[in-house]
């Protein structure tokens, strides 16, 4: 598999030196009240770090640092932060985002938006297959059918370039329409449709099945002195280089209804299906946990059911509880057991996944304090992917 090859040596000081001279900048600004800076810090432990059967625990520290500017038309933001795990240190990982969003009024029902971003995820030696640069653009125009009825219309474009690998290079590609309904009685209604385009343009085909990565003990804990390394299946060596592209259509209904000033309920419902299958992704989709460090969500498809509650009715505090329900198929992944074996007789990838999630928080002036905690559950007939879960948060934002 081709691998790109480059000196990371300085790159962290760099970011480092740039970093502080923006902050530099930015700081006789904010004093007039032009800028806001929002240094903060978040604790987070989770009972399975990886999501998967090993169940590994460990917790992790995220210092940060985000700047925004805002006008009437349009903002620009820049954040950086860190994650610095207790146990696992070798998972440590630094990442910078930032953009704009510009809005242009064209008339009293018409308006345009510009969105561009960038993130840049850098990891240690040995996950720099991670180290990811990623810049996008959203655009679209904004129009107001009556003084009750809105449609947004957009096109969207982010591409994934991973700087040590070329098999994960992704580019995505869409288009939404959105209309909202708003209506005296404090309830929202939104149907949104569009279809995302992926494209993979360096994807590998095996040449036989997945096989076991056994670097990862079953068990694993503190006072174990093996390294812990995230798990995955690694594929077998590849046969060919294909150009795999996947279109995904999608339609998502969303109602929202207020109760008094202080409290709110949502609901959504989202189905979206994969018009070609997966073969070829099983280098991607082996470790859920790259998954989410990619912050990418675009394997399954199927449905997902959310609920919301938010209120700001108790004590002062703003408390938000969440539950979500997913069916999550993945076409084209063969099931396997813990050996790395195809289950018989053969089928897909198949994935039930319920959570719920609960946060309180507070702002005193310019001081916000969050708790929150998570159970997080998921049934496959994959039994790497059988597992369950559970986070503890907590964190203070400062804005200056």
């Amino acid at each position: 598999m081709p691998v790109r090859k480059r000196d990371s040596s300085g790159t962290g000081r760099a970011w480092l030196a740039l970093f502080s001279i923006v902050l530099s900048a930015a700081l006789p600004l904010a004093a007039a009240g032009e800028f806001t800076l929002s240094p903060y810090l978040d604790y987070h432990y989770s009972s399975n770090i990886f999501w998967d059967v090993n169940q590994v625990g460990d917790a992790a520290f995220s210092p940060g640092l985000g700047i925004e500017f805002s006008t009437n038309s349009w903002n620009v933001f820049l954040a950086a932060d860190g994650r610095f795990y207790r146990e696992n240190d070798f998972l440590n990982s630094s990442l910078v985002t930032g953009g704009f969003n510009l809005f242009k009024v064209f008339s009293a029902r018409t308006s345009l938006f510009i969105s561009p971003e960038f993130s840049i995820a850098s990891y240690r030696d040995d996950l720099s297959f991670l180290d990811t640069a990623a810049p996008g653009l959203t655009l679209g125009v904004k129009h107001a059918l009556s003084n009750r009825i809105f449609s947004r219309l957009g096109l969207g474009a982010r591409y994934s370039d991973y700087l040590n690998e070329d098999s994960y290079d992704r580019l995505r590609l869409s288009a939404f329409l959105e209309l909202s309904a708003f209506f005296p009685t404090q309830t929202t209604l939104r149907l949104t449709t569009g279809i995302h385009y992926l494209l993979f343009p360096h994807i590998r085909v095996p040449s036989t099945s997945s096989t076991w990565n056994p670097s990862l003990p079953a068990t694993a804990s503190a006072a174990d002195d093996r390294p812990v390394t995230p798990p995955a299946r690694e594929p077998a060596p590849a046969a060919s280089a294909i150009d795999l592209a996947i279109p995904q259509p999608y339609l998502a209904l969303r109602a929202a209804q207020g109760l008094g000033f202080k409290t709110g309920i949502v609901a959504e419902l989202l189905y979206r299906r994969n018009l070609d299958p997966l073969q070829g992704l099983q280098s991607i989709a082996a470790s859920e946990w790259a998954l989410e460090q990619t912050d990418e969500d675009f394997f399954w498809e199927g449905t997902r059911l959310s609920l919301g509650l938010k209120t700001e009715a108790v004590l002062g505090l703003e408390i938000t509880l969440d539950f979500s329900h997913f069916q999550k198929e993945y076409r084209g992944i063969e099931a396997l057991d813990l050996d790395g074996i195809p289950v018989k007789p053969l089928v897909f990838r198949s994935d039930t996944l319920t959570q719920a999630a609960l946060r309180v928080s507070r702002r005193i002036g310019g001081l916000g304090l969050f708790v929150s905690g998570s159970l997080r559950r998921n049934d496959s007939n994959d039994l790497y992917f059988r597992y369950d879960s559970y986070t503890i948060s907590a964190g203070a934002e400062l804005s200056i």
